[in-house]
């Protein structure tokens, strides 16, 4: 009798042995099945960022071009670099009166954009720069053997209705709305093969004079392959309007417009 209580002593110790290890393996999947949903918010928040970095991606780089002096003119370099055998193409000394022909009229304004309103009259020290100006480059292409420029009313009116929307606007060939040179001297009612723009502007000097024929002596000594100087000794260029207005601060504005 008591060898047979032992043995059902036994048999029911093993029994609950292997039920207590069928729950302890219960108790292991579950815990196994509470780590992955532990997962599960750290997988949805990494979802959730990329979501966010799609809807608000990285905003690309924007290139904004910086704005140049120099234009973008049609002709090639070597077309228009012409020079004598004994002088290089550059500014001679300061014009004086007589020194070549005048500008037979000036006009003050043109037909182009003008949100800043008209400019006003042109002023006896505008008509002056002007001259000075037409007279001084038709001398530095006399000095390397090339013909002079005609003037053009026209151009002339386009020219400082420019200068006085630079003025307003920032020094720029394509200020006030963008367009190309080129483009705004077309719409001025001209048709031509080539075309080309100077602009300059020349701080307070001793004399009003001295300061635009500073700049204008600068743009004429660029080496052969600048613009401004291409320009100014051009072979294809033949007609020309400048326009000149000068700030109530004393600093000169003036555009230089040229066409076949």
């Amino acid at each position: 009798m008591s060898l047979s209580l032992n043995r059902n002593g036994r048999a029911s110790l093993m029994m609950a042995l292997c039920l207590l290890a069928f729950c302890v393996a219960c108790g292991n999947g579950s815990g196994s099945g509470g780590q992955q949903q532990g997962i599960a918010p750290g997988t949805r928040t990494m979802s959730d960022a990329v979501g966010n970095l799609e809807q608000h991606p990285r905003p690309t780089s924007i290139v904004i071009p910086s704005q140049r002096s120099t234009p973008t003119p049609t002709p090639t370099p070597t077309a228009h670099s012409v020079s004598s055998t004994s002088h290089v193409c550059g500014a001679t000394a300061p014009a004086t009166s007589g020194a070549a022909p005048s500008a037979s009229a000036i006009a003050t304004t043109g037909k182009g954009s003008a949100p800043y309103g008209q400019p006003p009259a042109l002023t006896s020290e505008e008509i002056m720069l002007t001259q000075k100006l037409f007279q001084q480059i038709n001398q530095d292409r006399a000095a390397c053997g090339l013909p002079p420029f005609v003037w053009n009313t026209t151009l002339s009116g386009g020219a400082r209705l420019h200068s006085w929307n630079m003025y307003h606007c920032g020094f720029s060939h394509t200020c006030p709305d963008g367009l190309p040179q080129c483009t705004r001297i077309a719409n001025e009612g001209f048709t031509f093969s080539d075309c080309g723009e100077n602009i300059g502007l020349a701080g307070p000097y001793p004399t009003p004079w001295g300061g635009a024929y500073n700049i204008q002596a600068s743009m004429a000594n660029e080496p052969a392959t600048g613009w401004h100087h291409i320009h100014l000794f051009s072979t294809t260029l033949h007609q020309i309007g400048i326009g000149v207005y000068v700030a109530p601060n004393g600093w000169i504005w003036f555009t230089e417009d040229m066409i076949s």
